[in-house]
């Protein structure tokens, strides 16, 4: 009976095992199929900037930018460089973490050694680079699958693990970012790794404790904070683990203080992954902690007011719209409960309060994206109640197992789909609306007008959206005649009434203001700011601006500025300027926004027939 017992369990591990590997293969085709036109860009270019200006450049602060101009210009990196602050030294601060670096540098030093023997540049950005950082980032996504796998192990039988491998990859976004168009290299596909690390380690210290252990989990905890510092938040799983009631709580206690050391090595090893960050701020800001996402106030957390309802249901990103899957674990939370309440609880609380955090941030739809996908690592520890869930399904009559099969073709098949739709550009990245969901729902053919049920294009200028084909209605905000302001004729040319006078005394034009509720905006409106100006020299010698901003906090966000073009300004006679302003999408509708002209120059410049126009957008052609 033991020998037909073991002969059965290692057919049943054969079958996840080869799952596994045809998981790998698709996986690995799909990766090669295609290489990205622009791979290190965007936020990759910003996780990645640590190691060729460390190691290449010896110029970690940047202060030789005209490098990173050369870089840009060549390699098309990105439209705007976001990645890095500038300090008042003249040097660069790092916008993100650098524990992306950190975990890029295997792959960054083996393309470095290939450039340097090969016909290529040696400038951190070739192909070399390129190519070893995509495929070596598919070593962490094969990597955090075989954790995934022997964590399930742990709990479920191999045939319901082989289950889990195929709904996780491809019942979810997890398949788009991690193989399709280089979306390997972001934080989320090596948070699994990290995610699936500390769930496996966790288990196995919980067995039986040991220092290697230990220091492995503080390491890969370490470098998840160091990667988002958020993902601190996953620690909670292995310090709850085991515990859901008073006796396990004692019990955990205990454990604790047994292996006290074991513990205190895990925590310093934390701490000195951490140090890594707070000795770079220090360097290049002088202080310890630094926030360096403080240069957009359009950027930050919400904790009062998160966005639950729009990250889960929302036609823009809505993750259980668009990963129907995840609404069976969370309703598996039960099965866990039931089943295993000392795995429920430091998985649960975990999942809440990461999920809470998720939510907080002010750009919920976390730009584009296929689904949520911050909520990717995640699925290593939801993988947990939807695997009880599926194992009480397995043990109904047939009746019931049959329709919850058909469910979870439906829903992989349907996610497939999706995924198609969305590298066919029929879901759009970021500016998805109920309208247009509703017109490629199920399609295989997009409308003709799918464009223009999207959110408004944010890449385009707000010239470009007003002659772009939509109707629009306009009304005026405000007119400033500042006939209040007596002035003679010789110093207003062809003005009987009053003009405002700005000067280096005066450097600020009387302020308008209101917030996005005063403006009776829905999804944006366009701002015209105008004025008749007068001034003896050209802008280029004298500058004065045309500002519209909003606030929050005290800080501006979206903010712009219009200098008049020196060349058509005529110094001596009235010029009409104008600047036009796109509202963004605000962090609160009573976020203040404030119109002014501003003289930073040195000399006087006249106004006068200050208006501010709103144009709202009404429909299509």
């Amino acid at each position: 009976m033991n020998r037909l017992n073991l002969t059965t369990t290692i057919r049943k591990a054969d079958a996840s095992f080869y799952t596994m590997l045809a998981l790998m293969a698709l996986l690995a085709a799909m990766l090669l199929s295609h290489f990205p036109a622009v791979l290190l860009s965007w936020d990759i270019f910003g996780y990645y900037l640590y190691l060729p200006f460390t190691f290449i450049y010896n110029d970690l602060g940047l202060k030789d930018f005209a490098v990173v101009e050369g870089i840009i210009a060549k390699y098309q990196n990105t439209a705007g460089f976001y990645q890095a602050l500038p300090m008042p030294d003249g040097s660069w601060v790092m916008k993100y973490p650098m524990g992306m670096a950190v975990l890029y540098s295997p792959w960054f030093f083996v393309g470095h050694i290939w450039a340097l023997l090969s016909v290529y540049e040696a400038d951190g950005f070739s192909f070399p680079y390129q190519a070893s950082l995509l495929y070596g980032s598919f070593v962490y996504t094969l990597a955090g699958l075989l954790l995934f796998r022997k964590a399930m192990l742990r709990f479920f039988s191999p045939c319901l693990t082989s289950v889990l491998l195929v709904l996780i990859p491809f019942g979810t976004n997890f398949m788009i970012h991690t193989v399709w168009h280089g979306q390997g290299l972001m934080s989320h596909n090596y948070l699994f790794f990290l995610f699936a690390s500390v769930l496996w380690l966790t288990i196995k210290w919980h067995e039986q404790p040991g220092l290697k252990t230990a220091l492995l989990l503080g390491l890969v905890i370490g470098l998840a904070a160091l990667s988002r510092p958020t993902e601190i938040l996953v620690g909670i799983v292995p310090v709850l683990w085991g515990v859901y009631n008073e006796k396990s709580l004692r019990d955990k206690w205990f454990l604790l203080l047994r292996n006290w050391k074991q513990i205190f090595a895990a925590l310093m090893v934390i701490l000195a992954i951490g140090s890594l960050q707070l000795i770079y701020f220090k360097l290049f800001t002088g202080k310890f902690l630094y926030n360096s996402y403080g240069g957009n106030a359009g950027e930050g957390m919400e904790f009062l007011q998160p966005y639950l309802l729009e990250v889960l249901f929302s036609f823009r990103k809505g993750w259980l719209l668009y990963t129907p899957l995840m609404a069976l674990a969370l309703f598996g939370f039960i099965s866990l409960w039931k089943r295993r309440p000392e795995v429920f609880f430091p998985i649960f609380v975990f999942f809440a309060v990461s999920f809470y955090v998720i939510a907080s941030w002010s750009c919920w739809w976390y730009a584009d994206s296929f689904s949520q996908r911050a909520v990717i690592p995640g699925y290593v520890m939801l993988a947990l109640p939807l695997g009880y869930l599926l194992q009480g399904v397995m043990q109904r009559s047939w009746l019931v197992k049959v329709p919850i099969l058909i469910l979870l073709i439906l829903i992989v098949a349907f996610n497939q789909f999706q995924s198609w739709q969305f590298l066919n550009g029929y879901i759009h990245s970021a500016r998805m609306t109920k309208e247009a969901y509703k017109a490629v729902f199920l399609k295989t053919t997009p409308p003709a007008n799918l464009e223009q049920l999207w959110l408004v294009d944010r890449t385009k200028s707000p010239e470009e959206l007003l002659h772009g084909g939509r109707k629009y209605r306009s009304c005026t905000l405000a007119h400033y005649t500042f006939d209040e302001y007596q002035t003679n004729d010789s110093t207003a040319p062809g003005v009987s009434g009053g003009v405002f006078v700005l000067s280096p005394d005066q450097p600020f034009s009387p302020l308008y203001e209101t917030d996005w509720t005063g403006l009776s905006l829905h999804e944006f409106g366009i701002i015209r700011v105008s004025a008749k100006v007068c001034s003896e020299v050209t802008p280029a010698e004298n500058p004065f601006y045309l500002t519209a901003t909003f606030m929050h906090n005290g800080y501006a966000y979206a903010y712009k500025s219009q200098l008049p073009d020196p060349e058509k300004f005529k110094p001596g006679e009235w010029n009409e300027v104008e600047l036009y302003y796109l509202t963004p999408e605000v962090r609160k509708v009573h976020d203040p926004f404030r119109v002014t002209i501003w003289l930073p120059g040195s000399k006087p410049v006249l106004v006068d027939e200050m208006k501010v126009e709103l144009f709202v957008p009404q429909g299509w052609n």
